[in-house]
This record gives structure tokens, C-alpha cells and sequence, in this order.
């Protein structure tokens, strides 16, 4: 069965494959888990910046088939507006699948019995579903690669204005502002991140019967010092992830329960 998107309750979910109820997006389940805070902070910035978030997400749609067109081996010519985010992602994408082989790129690459996963839309969906908990939730991950070492990593790709951060810039060492509150801003992207990574890996194991040994955050940037960021996790942090969305996914399941 092809999967279907539609709304409930204003949230994005999906008919999977072998499932017989809708499943929230990943997406949604991490907007509709946001702390009241976050909704404000979100809500205040979108009215300071009207139109910033729709010109960020269509970026970063075209980041995204650009990327699965270089996979395929198709021509990519940027729009003068997106060419400072796409410069250094051929090469570096290039660099991280040397000697290995790409298992899924938006959809299934070369595994036509992994195409049962792909909705009528065209799009590449995984999901995961505790039938005795009726939980569960569906996404699309970005890229599934076997590196030149044999390991199996799940990828996703970012572009965003500023670089993303592992850690919180250290108060005493000296830098502009501008770029210490983008730091900032930064862990909170990786950190939301590194979720919907462990949420697409769950689901990827559970769906494709595959075992994750990586994540990885693939960040585009218009900053030239920064250009192309790859963050790695390995599997112990992984472990420690998938158990911080099972217990964003529980939230979630009671909020809407309430």
C-alpha cells in the first residue's frame, strides 16, 4: 500500500505501508512537543522575520534534490541565490561516499524490495508502530550510505544561515557577537536534529531490517569559514538518542490523549 499524506488536528501524518492507522510525521510530533517557551520565542521571531521561514525551507527543498540529483549522477546549476550554500556540497558529498555505495537517497537507491516504502507522491517514507502502545510515527530520511569502512550511516542535510554547534560558545573566548549567538542557536538546531536522526534510524531498522552504525548532520552554510559541517555520532550516542525520542514520541501520545 502507497502511503498518503493528511491532516489531523493540524498535523501532517501518513498512511504506511502494513499499518492500518494514520502515523504523525516526525516533524510534527517534534512541533507539537515544543515547550511553551519555544512556541513564543518561534511565534516572535516569525512575525520579526516575515517570510524568512518559507524562503528557508524552500532552500532547503532545493538543497535536497540537488543533493539526490548529484547522487544520480544529473547536472545541478544553482539559482544565484542558493549557489553559496551548494558550492562545497558536491565535493564533500563525494568525499563521504568514496568507496562505499548509497542505499537509499530520498527514496530506495538500486533496492527495488525497499520500494514498498515509496507513497504515491513519489516520496520515501519509513515508519515505526507499537501496535500494543498505538504509537508510532512516519519520516523520510535524507540518505543511507555505506562508507569506504563498511559502516552503515544515516545522514540528514541541513542549510541554514549560521553554523550548527556541538557545544555552547565558552564565554571566554573573544568573538563577534553575531556569530557567538549563532553558535548558540546552533546546538539547539543540532540537538533537534540529532532526534529526527534517531527517529528516521529506529524506523529504518525496524522497516528495512538494517543496523545503523552512525548518524550524521550534513549543515550547508552561506559562511565561507564554515561552508560544509559534518557532524558524526557514533553508535553508543545513537543509543542514548533513540531513547530521548521514545520519550518525546511518549509525550507527544499524552498530549494528544489530553
Amino acid at each position: 500500500m502507497s502511503q498518503t499524506r493528511l491532516t489531523l488536528n493540524g498535523l501532517r501524518h501518513y498512511r504506511c505501508e502494513g499499518v492500518d492507522v494514520p502515523l504523525p510525521s516526525v516533524t510534527s510530533v517534534l512541533s507539537a512537543t515544543q515547550t511553551e517557551e519555544t512556541r513564543k520565542k518561534l511565534a516572535h521571531w516569525n512575525l520579526a522575520n516575515p517570510g524568512v521561514a518559507d524562503q528557508a525551507a524552500e532552500r532547503g527543498s532545493w538543497i535536497h534534490n540537488s543533493v539526490e540529483n548529484h547522487i544520480r549522477g544529473l547536472a545541478v546549476n544553482p539559482p544565484a541565490n542558493y549557489a553559496p550554500y551548494w558550492k562545497d556540497v558536491p565535493e564533500k558529498v563525494d568525499e563521504l561516499l568514496e568507496n562505499g555505495r548509497v542505499l537509499w537517497s530520498e527514496k530506495p537507491y538500486n533496492k527495488p524490495e525497499w520500494h514498498k516504502y515509496v507513497g504515491a507522491d513519489g516520496v520515501g517514507r519509513l515508519h515505526y508502530y507499537d501496535s500494543k502502545k498505538e504509537q508510532g510515527y512516519a519520516g523520510c530520511p535524507d540518505i543511507l550510505y555505506e562508507n569506504g569502512n563498511g559502516e552503515l550511516i544515516l545522514g540528514d542535510f541541513k542549510t541554514s544561515n549560521g553554523p550548527y554547534s556541538y557545544r555552547f560558545p565558552s564565554s571566554k573566548v573573544e568573538m563577534d557577537e553575531k556569530l557567538r549567538k549563532s553558535l548558540i542557536s546552533g546546538v539547539f538546531k543540532l540537538k533537534k536534529t540529532k532526534l529526527q536522526l534517531a527517529a528516521y534510524t529506529i524506523a529504518a531498522e525496524t522497516c528495512l531490517g538494517v543496523k545503523i552504525d552512525k548518524t550524521q548532520i550534513i549543515v550547508s552554510t552561506a559562511v565561507p569559514e564554515f561552508s560544509v559541517q559534518v557532524f558524526t555520532f557514533g553508535y553508543d550516542e545513537v543509543q542514548k538518542d533513540k531513547q530521548m525520542w521514545f520519550e518525546v514520541l511518549r509525550k507527544f501520545y499524552e498530549t494528544q490523549l489530553a
